[in-house]
């Protein structure tokens, strides 16, 4: 990399606010047809209304006063007005419309509130940097006269610059939640208000909850449909890829960006991970998070020109039956049958929640679009990585990365292309039908066979795909589908001397019960996730849902409670309708779960009882599914039962996996802050080391937390072993590897080995090893008794990572 781009990398990081400052208030070269203003010179008003609130309140904490200043107050003074505004304004943009898009609801305000805050600190550590700094004791100097004004406005600028002051009184939370209300307040464009305050009422396993949360308001959402093109520049992601490999990782701190601090770790580790951590001989660890940002990627500029086409002409691509939004059902009398109450206000909630979506939908796109565009001419482009408390890599940036959505995913190829080959071309092809026949489980034989048969679709399909077309509708992933659609017009066009840069993933088949099944050497369970070799893939939902069918079938004949449910479902259930049941089963799901994630299937909607019918087969899912995977289901029990009788000791747990990692895993109750503002009072939980252990939290998690923490061994592992083999180009998702079509070989030989080589170590029993020796005193159960499979079936398992 050249000085220049070093230099033009730091200046990204530490002038995006004023880059973002400048946008705004930049004229549009442009009238819209309305008459009206141009859009920027529109949010260039918001921006400025909402600028000179915050320079008032500056300017009234500057002034002699008596009484103690509020606990935000050399944090405001700290930024110029005008970046506050912008940072606040942008991450409420940016919480709103991905909080939409993928739940269906407005963000919450406790978290937005903390990221406000955080990056609003981020941005007077960039001044520091530059020294360009606001003298805070200064600043504040006059605000009391008495002979000691100076000594205290200097301890509140010192205080203000500490990092464990900042934690522990709450400064981000403060000053988000300053910014908010001045938002709320006072940021507008047409004179009419952006945001609104709006209670929300929530049911979860302790109850039902009324919530707070921030939208925007209906003249806001009208002013954003009919500037679509310009939505993006209301949001602010914090965090960009950049255009220079990261720094290298060589401690928990100080690696990614040249200068946007970043820890290892996403979140604050407790002092326990810190020290074990600290001591910890990490260097598989960094090797491995080194090799995926040092990968660089660039835009598909095809992808990219086809989306935007796509997008403008309000094709419905992007996963909705349509981007208008839906009238909610008028509310049913008081005096109506109550059922059809119950079923009405089902309605309105569901459609309230599809309408939230589409607008999420109406702002994630431009801002996707917007951003490569933005990128489109720059040769390379890396993420930054951070680690879980379990060992998982996440890329930093947001929206765009290697392990976001089919849309997101596919915006992105690997920078450097490689000559296909024919076993890349083979390759190319059976990845080109797993993105179409994903649900489906058939041998790759037959796969490929699919991709003879449909070329001259496929080509035509990439050569005109902005029309109606099956592929749109029948694909499961469409775009990542017209990515390799394309790649293989390119194959066809040029032989397998064509220079590809695809990413071709492999997956894990349920790769949470693989784990599990490898660890108590289960061949029931081995074999519906194909640790054992066979012709075709066995498809474990599919065995769930054999059995739940068995189950309905009898409850269906026999007077109960369960058979009017039981006759609703009868021969209707379908692999999709067992999928997220059995998936997250190993990660310690709820039967309440479960249900929750069946009532949002069509098979639920579709009863006449969708409650009664979502519990009864939440419950038989919950019978069936160990009955597949029967080892698996004993060291599910076993591992709670050992988390219980360590919680019940008032202790966490801790191991450490085969590339150093160590795991703590530590659910203490949640601790409860009374927080007063100058506008209301706040209750919010946070973790505290203080607080006792959480019993119910510990038992919950600790399934979900070995199994994460094995898959992440397993792929650092097969990063590791990749890079010493000469590969340098790697785009991963916990349990889908992708590298070049032509590496799948090599990438299919080593993924098998490490599993092997994981799975040939006695893991339980160092497991427990390790927590009998933390814990000396404590008497714990040893593990079930292993089956008789052997691990290294894997080896010539076709379809275990396929």
């Amino acid at each position: 990399m050249s000085i220049n781009d070093i230099e033009l990398q730091k200046k990204r990081e530490a002038d995006a606010v004023q880059d973002g400052i400048e946008r705004y208030f930049q004229s549009r070269r442009y009238q819209p047809a309305s008459g009206s203003k141009p859009v920027r010179h529109v949010m260039g008003d918001a921006l400025e209304s909402f600028a000179d609130a915050i320079l008032a309140e500056q300017i009234a904490l500057k002034q002699p006063q008596r009484q103690r200043p509020p606990k935000y107050a050399a944090d405001l003074v700290s930024v110029d007005a005008r970046k506050l505004a912008l940072i606040a304004l942008g991450t409420v943009f940016n919480a709103i419309g991905i909080s939409q898009f993928k739940d269906g609801l407005p963000p919450g305000l406790t978290t937005l509130r903390s990221d406000i805050g955080q990056r609003c600190r981020l941005e007077r550590i960039f001044d520091c940097l530059l020294g360009r700094e606001v003298d805070v004791a200064y600043e504040l100097h006059p605000r009391n006269r008495s002979r000691n004004a100076g000594k205290r406005a200097a301890e509140l600028a010192r205080k203000h610059a500490d990092d464990d002051d900042w934690a522990k009184n709450f400064r981000a939370f403060h000053l988000g939640e300053k910014l908010i209300a001045l938002a709320v307040a006072h940021a507008r464009f047409n004179g009419q208000p952006i945001f609104e305050l709006i209670d929300v009422r929530e049911t979860d396993a302790q109850g039902t909850k009324t919530t707070q949360r921030i939208t925007l308001t209906a003249a806001a959402e009208e002013w954003i449909a009919a500037h679509q093109p310009d939505v993006a520049a209301l949001s602010t992601p914090v965090y960009q890829p950049m255009i220079v490999a990261p720094r290298p990782w060589t401690s928990l701190s100080g690696g990614g960006y040249l200068l946007t601090p970043l820890n290892l770790l996403k979140r604050q580790p407790t002092r326990r991970a810190q020290q074990l951590l600290a001591e910890a001989h990490l260097a598989v660890v960094f090797s491995a998070v080194d090799a995926l940002q040092n990968t660089p990627f660039r835009i598909n500029e095809y992808i990219c020109r086809m989306m935007r086409r796509a997008w403008d002409g309000g094709y419905l691509f992007f996963g909705f039956k349509s981007h208008d939004l839906a009238r909610l059902p008028l509310p049913l009398p008081d005096d109506a049958d109550p059922q059809q109450i119950a079923d009405r206000k089902r309605e309105r909630a569901e459609a309230a929640e599809l309408n939230q979506r589409i607008k999420g939908l109406k702002k994630v796109t431009p801002s996707r679009l917007c951003f490569a565009e933005g990128h489109i001419d720059r040769a390379q482009i890396y993420f930054p990585y951070q680690l879980d408390h379990r060992g998982r890599a996440y890329p930093v940036p947001q929206l765009v990365n290697p392990q976001s959505d089919d849309v997101g995913r596919s915006l992105l190829v690997f920078a450097e292309g490689k000559p296909l080959g024919e076993r890349g071309a083979y390759w190319l092809a059976i990845h080109l039908a797993n993105c179409y026949l994903k649900g489906k489980k058939v041998s790759n034989a037959e796969r490929r066979a699919w991709v003879e048969q449909n070329e001259e679709e496929i080509i035509r399909f990439a050569r005109n795909p902005i029309r109606e077309h099956r592929f749109w509708k029948e694909a499961d992933n469409p775009w990542l589908f017209l990515a390799a659609c394309h790649e293989w017009e390119g194959y066809k066009e040029k032989g397998p001397g064509f220079i590809s840069h695809l990413p071709v993933s492999m997956d894990g088949s349920c790769n949470g019960y693989q784990h599990l099944s490898a660890l108590g050497r289960d061949p029931i369970g081995g074999r519906a996730t194909n640790l054992m070799p066979g012709n075709e893939p066995e498809d474990i939902y599919q065995r769930v849902i054999d059995l739940a069918d068995r189950r309905i079938e009898q409850d269906a004949k026999y007077p109960g409670p369960d058979q009017d449910a039981a006759r609703q479902l009868r021969g209707r259930m379908t692999r999709d309708d067992a999928k997220g049941a059995t998936m997250t089963t190993p990660y310690g799901v709820t039967r309440g779960r479960i249900c929750k994630m069946l009532m949002e299937g069509e098979l639920i909607k579709s009863c006449k009882d969708p409650k009664k019918c979502a519990r009864y087969l939440a419950k038989v899912l919950e019978e069936c599914i160990p009955e597949v995977a029967v080892e698996a289901g004993k060291i599910m029990k076993w591992l709670r039962q050992l988390a219980r009788i360590v919680a019940k000791a008032n202790r966490g747990m801790e191991w450490t996996t085969t590339t150093g990692f160590c795991v703590v895993h530590e659910t203490r109750e949640a601790k409860k802050h009374r927080l007063a503002t100058a506008d209301r009072t706040f209750v919010i939980e946070q973790e505290d080391e203080t607080q006792g252990i959480d019993a119910r939290g510990m038992a919950d998690g600790i399934v979900a937390h070995l199994v994460h923490s094995l898959d992440a061994t397993h792929m650092m592992r097969t990063i590791c072993r990749l890079l010493a083999e000469g590969i340098r180009h790697f785009a991963m998702v916990h349990d889908s590897y992708a590298v070049h079509a032509c590496d799948v070989d090599l990438l299919h030989r080593v993924i098998r080995e490490e599993f092997v080589a994981i799975y040939s170590q006695p893991v339980l029993q160092n497991f427990l090893k390790e927590l009998r020796k933390a814990h000396p005193d404590l008497n714990f159960p040893d593990p079930p008794r292993a089956g008789n499979l052997d691990i290294r079936q894997v080896l010539a398992s076709p379809y275990f990572f396929a």
